[in-house]
């Protein structure tokens, strides 16, 4: 049986707040002239497109206000990610035991391809992943999805957000909502959840076994 295990990156694998919180807040303030906002704020978003961060912290979708908001989050996650960035426990354990039970593995964001690699070099985990797919313009989560799971016999959606919950439910496939992330009860209700990185394997093998 040839598998597929897919991932969201931000509040499943990446402990997001930790480095990107503080990255997006001043990067906000850098294009306001305001205040940080608020990381509760940044928090309640991962898993949006950057344009809605913009539009959201730093009041406008302009593309000229999003270019300027999105280079200030480069500069600035260039920085806190080495210092601060972190994995939730167990995920390359969690990783590893899925590869040795011969899984292949995909991530899929809502973020740029760049951002995801970033992240993935700079927390050590780049190197479990057969694809790196990151946001299209013209793709929904749900068709990125549906292209990566082409040709495999079994695949499961694991991530924290509706995005992810939508993108395997649309397309037919099992679901794992990580209730540790940053979704809300009301996004996982009806899908399997787990509430730790170690209950994703056992419970990717009660789906396989049914």
């Amino acid at each position: 049986m040839k598998k597929l295990a897919v991932f969201d990156l931000d509040g499943t694998l990446h402990h997001t707040e930790l480095a990107l919180a503080p990255a997006i807040a001043r990067a906000a303030s850098d294009v306001t002239g305001e205040a940080e906002p608020p990381y509760d704020l940044v928090n309640s978003l991962y898993g949006e497109p950057l344009e809605v961060f913009c539009k959201v912290l730093a009041g406008s979708d302009e593309p000229a206000v999003c270019k300027r908001f999105f280079e200030r989050v480069q500069f600035h996650q260039a920085i806190t990610l080495p210092a601060s960035g972190a994995l939730y426990p167990g995920v390359k354990a969690m990783l590893s035991n899925l590869q040795i039970r011969g899984f292949d593995l995909a991530v899929l964001s809502n973020a740029h391809t760049d951002y995801i690699i970033l992240v993935t070099e700079t927390l050590g985990i780049k190197h479990y992943f057969t694809r790196l797919t990151g946001r299209s313009e013209d793709a929904s989560k749900t068709a990125r999805l549906a292209e990566l799971s082409r040709g495999y016999d079994f695949t499961v959606m694991v991530g924290d957000r509706y995005h992810d919950i939508r993108a395997g439910l649309e397309n037919s496939l099992p679901v794992i909502a990580c209730s540790y992330g940053y979704g809300t009860d009301m996004e996982h209700e009806g899908v399997n959840c787990a509430d730790a990185v170690d209950k994703i394997v056992p419970l990717i093998e009660k789906l396989i076994t049914g």
